[in-house]
């Protein structure tokens, strides 16, 4: 198992997606889960996503098993990427 670094940016695994759409009512595929709390093989997240009007939204404290779960790259999921570094980036007002 991979560590997890809290307050960086992850995405779902591919084929978690659809269990994750299902259980949380979020679009699985078009959310940046940022860890903020580990509890052993699990994280307490926050989710952030815009939805089809481009409005931000945001669930807290959802809880993600951490081997379901995969670093961003922020060149081939750049818009995830500054998502995440607008609200948790080096220069945003949360670091």
């Amino acid at each position: 198992m991979a560590a997890i670094h809290l307050k960086q940016p992850y995405k779902i695994l591919s084929h978690k997606i659809k269990r994750y759409t299902n259980h949380y009512s979020i679009p699985a595929d078009a959310c940046v889960i940022i860890p903020l709390k580990s509890y052993g093989d699990e994280v307490a997240c926050e989710v952030r996503w815009e939805d089809d009007n481009g409005e931000l939204q945001v669930k807290e404290s959802l809880i993600f098993t951490s081997e379901n779960l995969q670093p961003i790259n922020k060149f081939i999921n750049s818009s995830l990427y500054e998502l995440w570094e607008h609200y948790y980036g080096p220069n945003s007002a949360n670091n």
